[in-house]
Order: C-alpha cells, then structure tokens, then sequence
C-alpha cells in the first residue's frame, strides 16, 4: 500500500477551518487524495489561511453527494468514531486500523472517514465501514474536532509507512463487489420464510460486522455468492 492509494473522507464537514487543517494534516503526512461528501464552502478565507500551503490538496478535492460514491474504487475503508455504537463492531486504534491497511496488496485504495464536527458518522455511514477506529482519549467532552483526528491518522499512515512490508498482502474486495454481494444476500434471504427477530437491516449489520472483520478477497466474495446461489437453487442435500 503507498500513500498515494489512500484518501481522507470528509462526510458533510461544517467548517472551513477544519477542511483548510485536515488538508495540512495531509500534506504533512504524504497524503493528497481528499473527498468531500456536501461539505461547506470550500473558496472560504478560512480554508485558505488554515491549509498552509496545502491548498492545492483542497483544490484537487473530488466532491461527491453520497459516501456509497466516494467509496465505490476502495478496497479496504476504515470508519472513525469517538464512541462504541450499538452494532459492535470491533473497534480498532489508529494504529491497529493502519496496520491493517499496509496488509493489503499495493495499488489496490484505502479510505479513511471522518463524520461531521457536530454528530460524527451516522450509523448507516459506519454500515458501509468494514472497519472502525477509535482515538482512545482520556475523555469524551471535549472530544478531538475534526482535523485533529485527521492529524493523528494521517501521521499514523506516514510513520507506517517507513516501516517494512509484511510479508504477505492481501487483495481484498472492493466496496462495489460487496455491496453487489450484500444485495445478493439480501434478496436470497427475503425469498425464505426467515424473518430476523429483530429487523433485516440490524440481520445484515451483523453479517457485514463478520465480512468487514474478515477483510475478504474477491475470491471469498465469489465463494459467498456460490454459497447463496446454491441455497437459492435449493441444491443442496441434507446428510444425515
């Protein structure tokens, strides 16, 4: 994995100061692919006199409407939250979470996220998340804003990437291949007479919290979908 294959990801970020800073942040940490998710003035004097010449990282932004279309070229993308939420997903540190992304085959991209300064990721944003991240702090309130959290990933990235390469690096799915696989499962299990006992989104959070943990392949994607091929062919036997 290069620096170069890794973006930031802004979701709908209220300050310009903030977009201006975590542009810094990157810059200094050999970082230059940003994504903005309906983000806030971007030709604000505030962005230009807190992205100390970094303003070009700014300028080169790719701007999108939906998160689903800023990750659909990712392979690996890492969610960040202050807090545990309900769906119990792992939590990693940053410096776990980055491990993870120099695991993964070169020229294949990793995302980093980041929610609005005033609520975070919102639980559906995390959903498309195959792995979260938390800054430990020795409290909540105040929590770290926006491009201090940057910061710390990003600095995390560089000093990991001076370090050796593992030995082995995985090629893991895209975004794309497993929303396609998701949607698969989905259609497959509301074919059945099963009904979750909760609700099918809180049944599907919970097979992407084991996706996401596992890190698939796209060989292991292909092997899911055979698996609910073959129970949507009903060919199967049962052994006794």
């Amino acid at each position: 994995m290069k620096l170069h294959d890794i973006c930031i990801v802004l979701v709908q970020p209220e300050s310009p100061g903030n977009i201006g800073a975590a542009a810094r942040a990157m810059k200094t940490s050999g970082l230059s692919d940003m994504r903005l998710i309906n983000p806030c003035e971007t030709d604000h004097v505030d962005v230009r006199k807190m992205a100390h010449r970094s303003l070009d990282i700014v300028r080169s932004a790719k701007h999108f409407n939906r998160l689903e279309e800023a990750l659909a070229d990712c392979h690996l993308v890492i969610g960040t939250t202050m807090r545990r939420r309900h769906n119990k997903f792992p939590n990693y540190t940053p410096e776990e979470a980055v491990q993870k992304v120099f695991e993964i085959k070169d020229g294949l991209r990793a995302a980093f996220v980041f929610g609005s300064e005033r609520n975070g990721l919102s639980n559906r944003d995390l959903n498309l998340c195959g792995v979260h991240a938390t800054i430990p702090t020795a409290t909540q309130n105040p929590a770290l804003n926006l491009a201090q959290a940057v910061m710390l990933f990003a600095n995390s990235l560089y000093r990991q990437s001076l370090k050796e390469k593992p030995h082995y690096q995985y090629e893991p799915a895209s975004q794309q291949e497993l929303a396609v696989f998701y949607e698969h499962l989905e259609k497959a299990i509301r074919a059945t007479s099963f009904r979750p006992r909760d609700n099918m989104e809180t049944f599907l959070s919970r097979f992407k919290r084991l996706v996401g943990r596992a890190i698939p392949e796209q060989r292991d994607v292909n092997t899911l979908h055979k698996i609910v091929q073959i129970l949507e062919d009903g060919k199967y036997t049962r052994r006794d």
